[in-house]
């Protein structure tokens, strides 16, 4: 059994309304432990649905979603799945609860009852993880956005979770921010073997993942590595291929014998070995 299994899941909103809205449709895929997993789509194709369906802030209506084996409809495993799973949201400011940093990140750990020591160590190596240490006695208010995101980020771990979701995280960002939040879940998934799935609309984000699923109108239209960056049935549901890629079409296109690219490092160290 995979880490992370959804099977046939369906979530509908405000079902028999009006309004209601059937945001996820049989959905199945799965993530094993230490992936590094991109969940792209459009706005409005549940892929933030999905997100909370993982870690059980939404119910499957229909479907099962295990995570390490126990099932998100076992209310006594909600206390554990969400341990196992932290989510990091798009808007950082609405998952502040103190006014002193250090104090915002120990909310979780002492949530979770432990001591005080514990508490301790496990604030000062997430802050330290996200290059925020030194900040730990300001407050959040005086941060940027992509600080802001860090804290957040340090906030889920530490929790110590296994797998983390980041849902949006770096869509209010501008660049600088993107590129520091993404080295940062880089080097979590790399160096601490941390679960990553990053829920984004951004193909240049999506061709930093290992694996890549595809969502459009709450179903999974495709799945696999970085080469789906390139199908054409992504741009045809309004998801353009990542810069890197564009840009080496052309440079193909005009005779230029370039391999197959998809981050702007591996264009450049392309463009170096042809010359």
């Amino acid at each position: 059994m995979s880490f992370i299994e959804l099977n046939n899941v369906s979530f509908t909103y405000s079902p028999g309304t009006p309004n209601e809205i059937k945001a996820v449709k049989n959905l199945s895929l799965s993530i094993e432990e230490g992936d590094f997993v991109a969940l792209v789509g459009h706005n409005g194709s549940g892929k933030s649905t999905v997100a909370k369906l993982i870690n059980g802030l939404l119910i499957p209506q229909k479907g099962k979603i295990t995570v390490d084996g126990m099932d998100t409809t076992d209310k006594d495993s909600l206390f554990d799945i969400r341990k196992n799973v932290g989510v990091v949201f798009q808007n950082p400011d609405n998952q502040m609860v103190a006014t002193i940093i250090e104090d915002d990140v120990a909310f979780g750990p002492e949530n979770l009852g432990l001591e005080p020591s514990e508490i301790r160590s496990r604030v000062d190596w997430a802050l330290k993880s996200v290059d925020m240490y030194e900040y730990r006695e300001g407050a959040p208010f005086r941060l940027s956005g992509g600080q802001k995101q860090r804290i957040a980020i340090a906030g889920v771990l530490a929790i110590k979770p296994r797998a983390m979701i980041l849902d949006e995280s770096t869509s209010m960002l501008d660049p600088i921010g993107k590129k520091e939040i993404m080295d940062i879940v880089l080097k979590l998934n790399r160096e601490e073997k941390m679960t990553v799935i990053m829920i984004t609309h951004f193909m240049d984000e999506a061709a930093l993942a290992d694996k890549i699923f595809v969502m459009d109108d709450g179903e999974l239209i495709r799945s696999g590595g970085k080469e789906v960056l390139n199908d054409p049935l992504l741009e045809s549901r309004g998801l353009a291929a990542p810069p890197a890629c564009s840009i080496a079409k052309k440079l193909r296109s005009s005779g230029m014998p370039i391999g197959e690219v998809y981050t702007p490092d591996e264009l450049v160290e392309e463009i170096c070995r042809l010359l």
